[in-house]
């Protein structure tokens, strides 16, 4: 959902919400908490450039560091996992990213897009769930009311 609400052909929640049934408040909260999200952000230019001889001295510190070491290590230097991982891999194959672990990539993006919307439909379907309980109870109100004789 919040792919369809971003990105080349956006639609505007109101609009998303007529087409799916869920809430435009719904869509427009996630787009917001999505929004929060490192990879979601829009300012993408806070990314610092980092030099060779900087990565070297990253990876030599982090590279006897493991799970929360690592991660409070990259944090205070600033650098994410992600980072740190294609940094060490390149190191591995000569300084070159190699088509392996590019095409690696291309499928884990595909498989991260493919369980999103997986997610998205998981969301509506409860929403929908919900929203047809909601209905059911109020129907059996409505009968259960005593009548007037």
């Amino acid at each position: 959902m919040v792919e369809r609400l971003t990105g080349k052909n956006a639609v505007s929640a109101m609009e998303l919400a007529r087409e799916t049934g869920v809430r435009q408040q719904n869509l427009s909260r996630w787009l917001d908490e999505a929004r929060t999200l490192p990879l979601v952000a829009a300012d993408k230019s806070v990314a610092p450039e980092w030099t060779v001889a900087q990565k070297a001295r990253v990876l030599a510190e982090g590279c006897s560091l493991t799970g929360e070491q690592l991660n409070a290590y990259l944090t205070r230097e600033g650098v994410q996992l992600a980072d740190f991982e294609r940094w060490r891999i390149a190191l591995e194959e000569g300084g070159q990213d190699s088509s392996a672990t590019t095409k690696h990539i291309r499928n884990l993006e595909r498989e991260l897009a493919r369980k999103e919307k997986a997610l998205a439909e998981a969301a509506a379907l409860l929403v929908l769930k919900k929203t047809v309980a909601s209905l059911h109870r109020e129907e059996d109100d409505d009968t259960d009311a005593p009548s007037g004789s």
